[in-house]
């Protein structure tokens, strides 16, 4: 029996007792029996059952492209990685705060893209919401990231996402699984998004739809990443000219790099430096990556990272050396498999925001 199914079944009744214990928990919340705070302005949350990795980030800087057109929109997270407690808002804070370390790596990165939107961080989401609206009255909508699990607070509307490699069906809770939950916490969802679907996959909608048991006023959509062209964000890569360039150095500390290793294939990958999740890198670990590929004159090799690596690696105590590597990022842009899908999905948000 193969050593991964042996250490599967060992860890089934664990799983099953989490799962349990999260089953009830919203069960009691789904009932009223345990109170929560309803939101007092329209919150749309995007959030997950999985454990990482679905693309909650780009989901949510779409909905805020989508709704600041015609909305006051601020945006609320937990900053998960940030090193700093409670409340914390970009108005209150000057501009020396305003990193990943007060904010979180995802919330600091929204930030850099919509620096004019109201954006905090609260691991207590109700208090959070109460703040935003306290700093600014004139906030019309909230977008919550990853508040499905955060049961205290009741949002208006639900965006659930699922990994089209890995959907919540069929998987079970941790440790045994990659849930937070038992599959069937998708019932409060009001829209359900297959994310990361590759080129030519079967989005066959009835298919998905029974596979995930969704129930008919649940909406079903299918997106896929768009990666945008390499930009160059140091003084040592604006002085290079990327169209010439072939060997690249990878440096990724995200939840699954695959999709993005499979679009820099059109490049020589040199080394990838694959590092875990939300990863904080060190003076050394970077230290050592220049050592190794950029200490030599003439060499036209870069460092290609993510835009969210990229909010980590400018801490104070590396930019010294970082801002001496030819640094690019690759952005990510979300897009829907139709036009007619993302026109029905935009239509939905903004008529929910309106009613």
């Amino acid at each position: 029996m193969p050593f991964k199914l042996i250490i599967g079944l060992l860890l089934t009744p664990f799983s099953l007792i989490f799962g349990c214990v999260t089953a009830i928990r919203r069960f009691l919340y789904r009932h009223r029996i345990l109170l929560s705070e309803e939101s007092p302005v329209p919150a749309i949350d995007i959030g997950n059952i999985a454990v990482g990795g679905t693309g909650k980030t780009p989901h949510t800087q779409y909905v805020i492209e989508l709704l600041k057109r015609d909305f006051h929109v601020a945006m609320l997270s937990r900053g998960y990685g940030r090193s700093s407690k409670g409340y914390q808002s970009v108005k209150q804070c000057d501009s020396t705060q305003i990193n990943a370390k007060t904010f979180g790596d995802e919330p600091f990165m929204t930030h850099c893209r919509f620096p004019e939107i109201p954006l905090a961080v609260d691991g207590d989401r109700a208090e959070g919401v109460r703040n935003l609206l306290d700093e600014d009255p004139d906030i019309k909508v909230v977008v919550l990231d990853d508040a499905y699990q955060h049961l205290s607070f009741r949002p208006t509307f639900h965006v659930l996402l699922t990994e089209y490699n890995r959907p919540y069906r069929p998987d079970m809770p941790m440790p045994a699984g990659k849930l937070r939950e038992f599959p069937c916490a998708a019932r409060d969802a009001d829209v359900i998004i297959v994310t990361k679907v590759p080129e030519n996959a079967n989005t066959e909608e009835s298919k998905w739809r029974h596979q995930l048991r969704l129930k008919p006023h649940q909406h079903l959509f299918f997106t896929r990443f768009r990666y945008e062209p390499l930009t160059p964000v140091t003084e040592a890569a604006q002085k290079m000219d990327v169209q010439s360039v072939r060997d690249i150095v990878v440096l990724t500390g995200i939840a699954h790099p695959k999709p993005l290793i499979d679009h820099l294939k059109q490049y020589n990958i040199v080394k990838h430096y694959a590092f875990p999740d939300h990863h904080e890198y060190t003076e050394k670990e970077i230290q050592s990556i220049y050592n190794q590929h950029f200490d030599n004159i003439g060499n036209e090799c870069i460092l290609v990272t993510t835009e969210k690596d990229w909010m980590r690696l400018q801490s104070e105590r590396m930019i010294n050396i970082v801002s001496l590597l030819p640094v690019f990022v690759v952005r990510v842009e979300v897009e829907f498999l139709t036009d007619t899908q993302r026109d029905k999905f935009n239509q939905i948000i903004t008529g929910h925001v309106r009613s």
